[in-house]
């Protein structure tokens, strides 16, 4: 039985991703280097087929192909719950910002964030309870939860995609704008 079976019939049995580390504690004997090799050979045989092998949340795991979604929802009756665009923007948020307050996720948003949205975003487990923030009324301090990164196909939170890139022209350049003025608002009041 070759490492590169062994690796893909555990990858495949798991319904999580599984790091280096859990590979080498179950594949006693085998270098990290020997499971990297194997699991570079086994993307390159899935690439351009139905299944691809993807380092998702510090592990790897088989995901079916992008192009395929369509017909893979056909499996499932029952449609994924919409995310509404408030939970949407708090949770980016969070993801951005983390750790973040209640109060600095409302700040940002313009409107008040309910206990039931953060509650469903928890029960997700696409964000968590980090610590809380050493301020009066020690409010707690949110981030993204391991299910974050595993549902949006993340290996880690440097892959989100730039905020510019999720800003049209206009904001990016008040963005900018802000920014100077704050730094010249700073300098003033540092000379003064």
């Amino acid at each position: 039985m070759s490492l590169l079976s062994r690796i893909e019939a555990l990858v495949f049995a798991s319904d999580e991703p599984v790091s280096i580390q859990k590979l080498r504690d179950l594949l006693e004997g085998a270098a990290s280097a020997d499971i990297r090799q194997a699991l570079s050979e086994l993307q390159a045989h899935y690439n351009g087929r139905g299944i691809h092998l993807r380092e998702v949340a510090g592990g790897w795991q088989f995901r079916s192909a992008p192009e395929f979604a369509s017909i893979v929802q056909q499996l499932w009756k029952t449609r994924p719950p919409r995310l509404s665009r408030s939970m949407l923007e708090t949770l980016a948020i969070i993801a951005y910002r983390q750790p973040a307050t209640r109060a600095e996720i409302e700040a940002l948003r313009g409107v008040k964030v309910s206990s039931s949205m953060v509650a469903a975003l928890q029960e997700r487990g696409w964000i968590k309870v980090l610590g809380r923030k050493e301020v009066p009324g020690r409010p707690h301090l949110y981030g993204t939860g391991k299910a974050f990164l595993v549902d949006f196909g993340l290996n880690t939170l440097g892959d989100l995609p730039d905020i510019t890139e999720l800003m049209d022209k206009y904001e990016v350049e008040t963005t900018i704008e802000t920014k100077k003025t704050e730094t010249v608002e700073e300098n003033e009041t540092a000379e003064a």
